[in-house]
């Protein structure tokens, strides 16, 4: 027990960085246990916890004379636990161990009988806000106060490293774009900014955790700079029928709310799960754009003010049944789908000068629908061919649909605010998405020290993009035939993997991966074929090296190769317009980007300190500005830099306050460099930033408990643009009612209303000086109540991945 719980503990503790750091003083624990007549307690569960946190340290098992003995215990404050079935557990008070070699004995320690009836035994562990694995950092979800009625989206803006972009629809993490989303590890192959929108929409209290992964290891596609967020959602282990519910309201310049509710169904050989979420948000925003171009010797100014009036709703649900068809054949079939709208109605106004002086003024009114559905199904086989040795097979098809109808109503007046004439412009797009996934994936283990993975992958996707524009005159719409077409994409990826995990000695790790991917892309539309039309295959190693030095030192260092491809929308065009003159689009002549990622990790006790280097060449940049060459039109596009080179650091370390005050700590430091083109001409910008998370946790009397976190992101850059500062500060309260009746919180989002995106683009010598500023967010004010029902008798579940993991965020 003590071994296999001992292994378990260096596996999840993080990584290599030297062996030649000095080992610490070593200590033993002693004691023993018996029952209250006296009699030794053979085989009773003993377990050293961290006195901060509660975490587990190290456990054993009482021996025949009820003895136990811990060795190889750093210095430290902790509590030892013990539990039998049929006894009360016994906790002892916090205790301190000095920094010096010897044993402590605790003595004997007495269980009492437990007198009532054992019908079930219930494990609680109280896991922290963050830990640290051999390849990814975990954000433990469940349990944050100041979560609760959130978004999902709001809890990744709290996540360790992670920025959302509410103007861009955009996240970045370590300081780099080209993040892949997954949920329970399958990728949604949306638009990122359909993604946002979905996090946007999905209650907080359907996550368990979630897992920011940096350096992928070669299982998982070669797809993603940044790497991979996995969003964990949550599923019960309970034998029986249990699940819970959870409803939220919230106002803030308009109303918020959700609900959701989940349920496991686990009897003998049939486990039935699922689960279904709704919210609604409807709150007031304000842009502003501006810009200045030089244009036949005279100075050119645009400034639109937009106040929009969005509501997003979203329902989300999923289905699932796992077979055990013998002991060693599980059958499970998983069905996935959501209905998310986005609806809006703008008033923008815009004022277009000559040198300072109004020459044209604009009234826009504008509504907008985004609507996406999906609907998805995994059919999953896993067999055990013997002990150590499995084989999985996936197969998975995504459907996709996105509508996205404009109408604008376009007013001009002369600088003097006299009338001149109305325009009136639609735009429009369909966007139907099928995909198909196939996967193999085989595991051995060869002995203690040796397992071995590989794995054949194929993915197809077929997409269109019907893009409409079209202008209204005399009651009749006239499209536009330079922004008219029906975009056809056929996509094919194979792949194959193999990684070796090998146990060096008993306190090193090594797993090396290899993955090949081979692309074949076509793009173009009815009148013109082959815009794109590209093959290419990549070679993606990847290496993870992991040092345990005691119970208080652990290092990682790794390395791997990235692919970033053109999302599927950023190559199809499509338009939308801000007014006449500002526009997005897409970008058909779009290439792919490779990274190469080195990472060290490093752990002292509960501290954790990273550094991360990447140099990523012809990095694509998303929304980046240009003016087109002789007009007063400004386009917002994806395109190629020629290379992206950035440097991050992380350090997170928690304080224990007092008794009842505990803080978590979080700084990640970047340095960015941008080698690009403007205008054919080359261009170098860098930068430096910094974001700091503090999240403070308070334990109060009679059941009471609550948060206080804040944010502060120093200036940073987005492409060739930079955004400037951006901070928040939010604070929850619940309150925990006794026999299982629920759980009632209180919190206020976003308290000093300080969520403003604000950044520039600063380059006269180009003709391109810009700035904006977005307010997506208000000070809210959330009530949330959540309960549990059901069974809690504890069965171990089966963990599996689909084979679509790595294709449901490419959507775009």
């Amino acid at each position: 027990m003590y071994l296999n719980i001992r292994r378990l503990l260096l596996g999840a503790t993080i990584i290599f960085l030297t062996s030649l750091q000095p080992i610490q003083a070593q200590s033993q624990i002693a004691g023993a246990i018996k029952t209250e007549n006296g009699q030794p307690l053979s085989f009773a569960n003993v377990l050293l916890l961290s006195a901060s946190d509660s975490s587990l340290i190290k456990g054993q098992v009482s021996g025949e004379d009820g003895g136990y003995l811990i060795k190889n215990v750093a210095a430290g404050d902790y509590l030892l636990k013990a539990s039998m079935v049929g006894f009360l557990e016994y906790c002892s008070q916090p205790f301190q161990l000095k920094n010096q070699e010897g044993q402590m004995d605790l003595g004997s320690i007495t269980l009492e009988e437990d007198v009532k009836e054992l019908k079930a035994v219930e494990v609680v562990g109280k896991k922290p806000l963050f830990e640290q694995k051999i390849d990814r950092m975990v954000v433990n979800v469940e349990g944050s106060i100041t979560a609760a009625g959130a978004t999902a989206l709001e809890v990744l803006e709290r996540s360790p490293g992670v920025v959302v972009n509410r103007q861009n629809n955009s996240l970045s993490l370590a300081g780099k774009d080209g993040v892949v989303v997954m949920m329970n590890g399958k990728i949604n192959r949306m638009p990122i900014a359909a993604v946002v929108q979905l996090l946007q929409g999905m209650p907080s209290s359907n996550i368990e955790k979630i897992e920011l992964i940096t350096t992928p290891p070669a299982n998982f596609d070669a797809e993603g700079n940044a790497g991979y967020i996995n969003i964990v959602l949550k599923q019960s282990n309970d034998k029986g029928l249990n699940g819970s519910y959870t409803l939220s309201g919230g106002y803030g310049r308009g109303s918020t709310a959700s609900g959701g509710g989940n349920f496991n169904y686990r009897n003998n050989n049939i486990n039935l799960f699922g689960d279904y979420s709704f919210s609604r948000l409807a709150q007031e925003q304000v842009f502003t754009f501006e810009r200045q171009v030089l244009l036949n010797g005279e100075t050119i100014g645009t400034k639109t003010i937009s106040e929009r009036d969005p509501i997003q709703r979203n329902h989300n649900a999923r289905i699932g049944l796992d077979w055990n068809l013998s002991p060693k054949t599980v059958v499970g079939v998983l069905l996935s789908g959501y209905d998310n709208r986005w609806s809006m109605d703008a008033l923008n106004r815009s004022t277009i000068s000559r040198n300072g002086l109004p020459d044209t003024l604009l009234t826009i009114a504008n509504d907008e629908v985004n609507h996406w559905k999906h609907f998805g199904g995994n059919l999953n086989f896993q067999h055990t061919i013997r002990e150590g040795e499995t084989l999985t097979l996936n197969a998975d098809y995504l459907n996709y649909d996105n509508t996205n109808p404009t109408n604008y109503l376009i007013t001009y007046n002369d600088g003097e605010d006299n009338f001149l004439f109305d325009e009136q412009t639609f735009s429009g797009k369909s966007t139907p998405i099928k995909v198909g996934v196939g996967a193999l994936d085989y595991t051995k283990k060869f002995s203690e020290k040796i397992k071995m993975e590989a794995g054949l992958k194929g993915t197809i996707s077929r997409f269109d993009n019907d893009v409409t524009v079209s202008r209204i005159e005399n009651g009749v719409p006239e499209n536009d035939p330079n922004l008219t077409a029906k975009y056809k994409l056929e996509e094919s990826i194979g792949a194959a993997y193999t990684a070796f995990d090998l146990k060096l000695d008993d306190k090193s790790d090594l797993k090396l991966g290899l993955r090949y991917e081979y692309t074949n892309s076509n793009l173009g539309t009815e009148e013109q074929a082959n815009i794109v039309d590209r093959q290419y295959g990549n070679f993606f190693p990847s290496a993870f090296l992991t040092r345990t030095f005691n119970d208080q030192n652990s290092a990682n260092i790794s390395y791997s190769r990235r692919i970033t491809r053109p999302t599927f929308n950023d190559m199809a065009p499509f338009v939308i317009f801000v007014d006449p003159y500002t526009f997005f689009s897409g970008n058909a002549a779009l290439q792919p980007s490779i990274s190469n990622n080195v990472k060290v990790d490093y752990r002292f006790k509960t501290a954790l300190f990273s550094v991360q280097y990447t140099v990523e060449d012809s990095a694509i940049a998303r929304f980046q500005t240009r003016i087109i060459e002789g007009t007063n039109q400004q386009l917002i596009a994806s395109e190629n830099m020629k290379n992206r080179k950035t440097a991050a650091f992380t350090i997170a370390f928690p304080i224990k306050v007092t008794n009842w005050w505990r803080m978590q700590n979080n700084l990640i430091g970047s340095w960015q460099q941008v080698n690009a083109y403007l205008d054919g001409a080359p261009l170098q910008i860098s930068t430096k930033n910094l974001r700091a998370t503090w999240i403070n946790m308070f334990t109060l009397p009679h059941d009471f408990s609550a948060e206080l976190v804040g944010f502060y992101q120093t200036k940073g850059l987005f492409g060739t643009a930079e955004f400037l500062p951006i901070g928040a500060l939010n604070f929850g309260i619940q309150k925990k009612f006794r026999g299982n009746a629920g759980t009632l919180r209180f919190g206020i989002d976003d308290i000093l209303n300080s969520i403003k995106w604000r950044g520039e683009s600063n380059f006269p010598e180009y003709n391109l000086v810009s700035k904006f500023e977005a307010d997506f967010s208000q000070r809210t004010f959330k009530l949330t109540y959540s309960r549990n029902f059901g069974n809690k008798e504890l069965k171990g579940s089966r963990q599996r991945q689909t084979g679509s993991e790595e294709e449901r965020g490419r959507v775009n």
